[in-house]
C-alpha cells in the first residue's frame, strides 16, 4: 500500500448500502477510486457504515473519508451533482 493511498467509503442518498474502496488522488478526489470487490470480483456491499469501517481497519487503514454523494441540485437542473468527503478516525472500530 503507498503511503498517499486513501481508504473510501461512499454514501449515496436513498441508498441501503455503502461501497469502500481505495485511492491514491488527493483529498477531495475520487473519481479514481478503486472499490472493494469480493473473491468472485463483485463489490463488496456493506449494509452500515460501520462494516464498511471495520473492512478498512482490517486492510491496515487508521483513516478514512467518507464520500457522501447527492444528486438532487442535477436532478432539478441545479448542476452537477453535490460530493462532501469527511475525515473519519479508524482508531476507535472493534
Amino acid at each position: 500500500m503507498n503511503i498517499s493511498t486513501r481508504a473510501l467509503i461512499f454514501s449515496y442518498s436513498d441508498c441501503v448500502h455503502y461501497l469502500a474502496g481505495i485511492t491514491d488522488e488527493p483529498e477531495g478526489k475520487s473519481e479514481l477510486a478503486r472499490l472493494l470487490k469480493d473473491d468472485a470480483g463483485k463489490l463488496r456491499k456493506f449494509p452500515s457504515l460501520y462494516r464498511a469501517q471495520l473492512a478498512l481497519k482490517e486492510m491496515g487503514f487508521e483513516r478514512c473519508w467518507l464520500v457522501m454523494h447527492s444528486p438532487y441540485d442535477e436532478m432539478i437542473g441545479n448542476g452537477a451533482a453535490q460530493k462532501t468527503e469527511l475525515p473519519m478516525p479508524l482508531a476507535a472500530i472493534n
